[in-house]
C-alpha cells in the first residue's frame, strides 16, 4: 500500500513538475514582493509574455515537424523596423504595410523551409544564417537607427486593451486556438507530428515531407511577423535589437512546455504554462531589485 502511494505521488510530481515549479516560483515572489499577485501585476506578466508567446506557438511547430527556427527573433527585428520606416518616414498607410510586413516574414519562412531541404542543411545552420542576413538587413534600412512614433493604430494594438485584458494577450491567445486546432484537428497537424516522429516512415507512407516542412516553417514565419507588429506597438517604436533573445525565450518556454526538441512530441497548450513561466520569473525578479545582468544569467 505504502509502495502504491510512493508510486502515485511520484507518477503525479513527474507529470505535473512544470505547474509545481510555477506555484513554488510564485510562492517564492510573492513572499518578496506582496505586491507579485495583485490583478495589475498579473496582467503585466500576460502583457509581457504575448509576443513571446505567439513566437513560441510558431517555433513549437517547427520543434514538432523535427526542425529548429534562430530567426524568429531577427524576424521580429526586421518587421518592427520596416513597418516603422514604410509608415513614419516613408508615410505609407498603415495597415497594407502591416500585411507587407506579415507577407515579408512568411516569405522569410519558405526560404528557410526550401533551403534546409534543397541544401540538406541542418535547420539549426541554415535558420542561423538567416538569422544573420536578417539582421544585416535591418541595420541596412534605416541606418541601425531607431524609429519612433508608432501610428496611433499599432500603439493601440500593442498598448491597448479589451476591458481588462492587453491586446497582445488577445491576440495571443487567437494564435494558440489556430495552432492547436492546426495541430490537433487537421490533417497537415498529423503529418507534422508523423514527420516530426519519424521522417523516412513518414515520406514512405506517401506524406510529402518538403512541403509538410516547408509549411511549417512558413507558419513560423507568419507568426513572427504577427509578433513582430504588437512589440512595435506595445515599445512604440522599432529597434534594431528588438528580437534580441526573443528567440531564447520562445525556445525555453516550448521546451519547458513539453515540446520535444527531437520532433513529434508536444501540446500546444503546453506553451502557456512555459510562457507564463518566463514571463512571471521576468516579473519576479525585477520585484525583488535583481540587476539585468543576474536576470540574463538565471534565465
Amino acid at each position: 500500500m505504502k509502495r502504491n502511494v510512493g508510486n502515485y505521488i511520484i507518477n503525479f510530481i513527474k507529470q505535473n513538475i512544470i505547474l509545481i515549479i510555477l506555484i513554488i516560483m510564485i510562492i517564492f515572489f510573492q513572499f518578496k514582493n506582496p505586491s507579485f499577485l495583485t490583478l495589475n501585476n498579473i496582467i503585466t506578466i500576460l502583457r509581457q509574455g504575448a509576443c513571446t508567446g505567439i513566437l513560441a506557438v510558431g517555433l513549437a511547430i517547427v520543434l514538432i515537424v523535427g526542425g529548429i527556427d534562430l530567426s524568429i527573433g531577427a524576424q521580429v527585428t526586421i518587421t518592427g523596423i520596416v513597418l516603422g520606416v514604410l509608415t513614419v518616414v516613408k508615410n505609407w498607410p498603415v495597415w497594407p504595410t502591416v500585411l507587407l510586413c506579415i507577407l515579408m516574414t512568411t516569405i522569410i519562412g519558405f526560404l528557410n523551409g526550401a533551403s534546409i531541404f534543397v541544401t540538406n542543411m541542418p535547420p539549426l545552420i541554415a535558420t542561423l544564417g538567416m538569422m544573420n542576413i536578417i539582421q544585416g538587413l535591418a541595420y541596412l534600412a534605416n541606418g541601425g537607427l531607431p524609429v519612433y512614433n508608432i501610428p496611433t493604430s499599432i500603439r493601440t494594438l500593442g498598448q491597448g486593451s479589451v476591458w481588462i485584458i492587453p491586446n497582445p494577450v488577445i491576440v495571443w491567445a487567437i494564435i494558440l486556438v489556430i495552432g492547436w486546432f492546426v495541430m490537433e484537428k487537421t490533417k497537415l497537424g498529423r503529418r507534422i507530428f508523423a514527420v516530426g516522429s519519424n521522417e523516412e516512415a513518414a515520406r514512405l507512407s506517401g506524406i510529402n515531407t518538403f512541403r509538410v516542412k516547408t509549411i511549417a516553417y512558413i507558419i513560423c514565419g507568419l507568426f513572427a511577423g504577427i509578433s513582430g507588429i504588437v512589440m512595435t506597438g506595445r515599445l512604440n517604436s522599432a529597434q534594431t535589437n528588438a528580437g534580441g533573445t526573443l528567440y531564447i525565450e520562445a525556445l525555453t518556454a516550448c521546451v519547458i512546455g513539453g515540446i520535444s526538441m527531437s520532433g513529434g512530441e508536444g501540446k500546444i497548450s503546453g506553451i502557456i504554462v512555459g510562457v507564463v513561466i518566463m514571463s512571471a520569473l521576468a516579473s519576479g525578479m525585477i520585484a525583488i531589485g535583481l540587476n539585468s545582468y543576474v536576470q540574463l544569467a538565471v534565465k
